[in-house]
């Protein structure tokens, strides 16, 4: 199989360095210019131009600033290829339009990296929200917090495409994990009310803290979202009829309190390697890729649920009200 990175970042390094784990070596870089560093440390030739492939490519991935996700796509277009598009799908209405329309009708695979979704206590959570073993779940919260300019700090946070407008930064379009785990849990919401800051800690031109409300039938589901904390925060909590269940990312334990019994911890290895959900998300995709298989949790479909979330988020904040999706 021959896969094209497109952007070559810190993500397009991690999935190239993974596909080569997984013996698959046929692979190329669409970068802005050539990039000799580049080659020696991934091994993979940079090239400039489609023009350039010595042949046809099975899979593009997209992992380029969400400015570019648009651009991405035509080019995988352009190739027939299958497509894996690094999250968020994009973060304008209009050009979400015009993917809308120019995938309706694609003959190829299309699959969104929401690798949290290959952590075994999310899944775990997942298998215990949907079993009703606490009985109902009636209100979560899910919060991630990571101080910005610790993410790349060989380079100036301000000038990444987080920090940036115009490519698609800003906390609420850049920390889609969450967002995705709140579909992915409870299905979609009936309603959003989000609100966000820029309290000038960061000197950059976006937000840096947002919290977001989303009503269901049944629940109610907050998110919180920041640049700021300066020790790495990621947890959730979930309240059902009959116990709680806690999650936080540094303990590596699921916690699991019902109601007048003891609590049941699910504790991961000593030796659990974060980059494990990135290979298992890229095993899944060509496993897709080879059966052909459309129909599958991470397709376009749920890429544009998650972007139409995304984008009512944002309708939020500019009327600064409630809305009903």
């Amino acid at each position: 199989m021959r896969f094209l990175i497109i952007g070559g970042g810190s993500i397009g390094k991690r999935h190239i360095k993974n596909l080569q784990s997984l013996d698959y070596l046929e692979i190329w870089c669409l970068k802005r210019k050539k990039d000799e560093n580049f080659e020696k440390e991934t091994g993979v030739q940079s090239i400039t131009s489609i023009n350039e492939l010595p042949g046809n490519i099975d899979a593009v991935l997209i992992c380029t600033p969400t400015s570019l996700h648009a651009e991405g796509i035509e080019i995988a277009r352009k190739l027939d290829a299958a497509i894996f598009m690094e999250k968020p799908l994009i973060h304008r209405k209009e050009e979400f339009e015009k993917i809308k329309n120019g995938l309706s009708g694609y003959d190829k695979v299309f699959f969104i990296g929401f690798m949290l979704r290959y952590h075994p206590l999310v899944q775990k959570i997942k298998n215990i929200i949907d079993s009703n073993t606490l009985g109902k779940a009636y209100s979560a919260r899910l919060e991630f917090g990571s101080y910005l300019p610790f993410w790349h700090p060989w380079e100036d946070h301000r000038i990444g495409y987080a920090a940036k407008k115009d490519l698609g930064g800003g906390v609420i379009n850049t920390i889609t994990h969450e967002l995705d785990l709140v579909q992915y849990f409870f299905g979609n919401p009936q309603t959003v009310l989000c609100d966000s800051k820029n309290l000038n800690k960061l000197n950059v031109e976006v937000e840096e803290i947002a919290e977001a409300i989303f009503g269901y039938d049944d629940k109610m589901v907050t998110l919180h979202l920041d640049y700021l904390q300066k020790e790495y925060d990621r947890n959730i909590k979930v309240l059902c009829d009959e116990g709680k269940i806690t999650w936080i990312w540094h303990d590596h334990k699921l916690v699991v309190k019902k109601y007048n019994e003891d609590a049941v911890e699910y504790e991961l290895a000593n030796d659990f390697d974060v980059n494990q959900l990135y290979i298992d998300e890229l095993k899944d995709f060509i496993e897709i890729i080879v059966k052909s298989k459309f129909h599958h949790p991470l397709n376009f479909d749920h890429a544009a649920s998650n972007t139409e979330l995304l984008l009512r988020m944002h309708e939020s904040l500019r009327y600064g009200k409630k809305i009903n999706l």
